[in-house]
């Protein structure tokens, strides 16, 4: 069982069948209740979680009460408990009728958050399932190399995997770049990446800003290092080695992705399989997701030590070679 379905569990995003399986599994499992809660220490207060409200919410509830109170006045200004041959509306009934719709709005959000939650997090996983197969595809005809990012030079950012697999069409549909959890998916103009030659001509502040943009929502594989020569990621099929992810943030701990409201990041590794990951930093074998065995966001120590990185992260610190 993944922990993805237990964040399910404890978001209550899930059906009456799946909820059932899982309270099964938990009975029978110790190792399975301690990971839940683990899982329930890590997630942030529930009413942390966005929500905005059905859009013309509020003039309906206006228009609702205005209605009612006009129902309740006469032409010649008779008072309301006067009123006779008209569905008259008290303050009790009007009371009522907020308490009402105030319940309802109580049960309604929280049903709407996990929706959407859960609808952001499976899209997300197959734009990172598209990506994988875009990825493949390069490997497949350039000796078994992802999309490199070089040393120096304008191109020296993690988020230049994009431009590439865009212009040499191993991906046609720039959308799937971006996370429908993410910031860059709530702004009004739609995004586009640049192209390679945009970024070769840019210099200064319009540089930056292009790096840390032409990777969308996502992180990509910094390579590795051994000593001071610095190698490309490669693409050996491993089912350990993480090469893309949600991206990391600056502002949370452990630079969590804040893609999913911080509660965890979806994580594409060498053999194609997708896995939503909470914690980014791993028990041993495994490694720390955003930065390197030295914690820093750099290249990884080792041919095995994986590094996501921002899309305006360069694979090597300056001066460090």
């Amino acid at each position: 069982m993944h922990d993805k379905d237990l964040l399910g569990y404890l978001l209550d995003a899930l059906d009456g069948e799946e909820k059932q399986q899982i309270e099964r599994a938990l009975r029978h499992d110790p190792a399975l209740r301690w990971r839940l809660e683990q899982l329930r220490a890590q997630l942030p207060p529930r009413d942390s979680t966005p929500c905005d409200p059905p859009e013309g919410l509020a003039e309906q509830t206006c228009d609702l009460i205005e209605g009612c109170l006009v129902q309740c006045r006469r032409s010649d200004g008779a008072p309301r408990e006067r009123c006779v041959g008209q569905r008259a509306c008290s303050l009790a009934d009007l009371a009522m009728a907020v308490g009402v719709f105030l319940a309802s709005a109580m049960l309604f959000f929280p049903v709407l958050a996990n929706s959407r939650y859960r609808s952001h997090l499976h899209t997300c996983q197959f734009n990172l399932q598209r990506l994988g197969a875009a990825l493949r595809g390069f490997s497949q005809l350039n000796q078994g190399r992802f999309p490199a990012i070089p040393v120096t030079g304008n191109r020296s950012a993690a988020g230049i995997f994009a431009p590439i697999l865009l212009e040499q069409e191993f991906l046609v549909d720039s959308r799937i770049l971006v996370c429908p959890g993410s910031s860059l998916a709530q702004e009004p103009v739609a995004w586009n990446p640049p192209t390679l030659e945009e970024i070769d001509q840019a210099e200064g502040r319009l540089l930056k800003r292009l790096h840390r943009r032409m990777g969308g929502s996502y992180g990509y594989t910094l390579g590795y290092r051994i000593g001071k020569q610095y190698f490309p990621p490669r693409d050996e099929g491993r089912s350990h080695y993480a090469v893309m992810s949600d991206a990391p943030s600056l502002h949370l701990s452990q630079r969590r992705s804040s893609n999913h409201c911080g509660h965890g990041q979806n994580v594409l590794f060498e053999d194609s399989r997708v896995e939503f990951i909470v914690d980014p930093v791993e028990i041993a074998p495994r490694n720390a997701l955003f930065v390197n065995r030295y914690g820093v966001a750099e290249a990884g120590a080792d041919k095995d030590d994986y590094v996501i990185g921002r899309s305006d992260t360069p694979p090597l610190l300056p001066g460090s070679l």
